[in-house]
């Protein structure tokens, strides 16, 4: 049984049951697979995300961009996208299901990112002295901020022009 979060709603407690899932079920086996409404809703992110992995070339750099343009892509204007202001602040009530969607979805694309930031610290491509977690959390900041901040999708075509923006301070020269 895979979770889904339907389209147009809003929040964990506004909704009642914003993640049902898609097969048919009762209450009390939903309630057995899911303990709760945030492991629900990380299952149907998780679900909806799919596969985040990137084929590396060797250029760091042209991975790290790669990296952040599929993070934007399953973020932009996609029903996953429109939950994380509701996860968001479900999150921040929550330390066991903020723990979880760290591990499930942050510390992966981090520690990619930060093993191809080294990579290319270590090439010459960018500054030896560019902290790699600010750095990632400069490039990817965007396509949380404006959803759970604005309330707007970040657009997938503008991770390129924040990795562009980004980088060209962070190169060495």
């Amino acid at each position: 049984m895979t979770p889904a979060i339907p389209a147009g709603r809003y929040g964990f407690h506004r909704a009642g049951r914003p993640v049902v899932p898609t097969a048919t079920a009762a209450t009390p086996t939903i309630y057995r697979r899911w303990p709760s409404k945030g492991e629900m809703v990380l299952d149907a992110i998780a679900a909806q995300l799919g596969d985040r992995s990137i084929e590396e070339t060797g250029d760091p750099l042209h991975d790290l961009r790669r990296l952040l343009e599929v993070t934007y892509e399953r973020l932009a204007d996609t029903v996953a996208g429109r939950a994380l202001p509701a996860l968001a602040a479900e999150i921040t009530g929550d330390p066991v299901l903020a723990e979880e969607y760290r591990r499930r979805f942050v510390r992966p694309l981090r520690e990619h990112a930060r093993t191809l930031i080294g990579r290319a610290i270590d090439q010459g491509l960018l500054r030896g002295d560019i902290d790699p977690d600010l750095l990632m959390d400069v490039v990817v900041g965007p396509s949380l901020y404006r959803p759970i901040a604005l309330g707007v999708p970040a657009p997938a075509a503008s991770a390129s022009a924040v990795f562009d923006q980004v980088i060209h301070g962070a190169r060495s020269h």
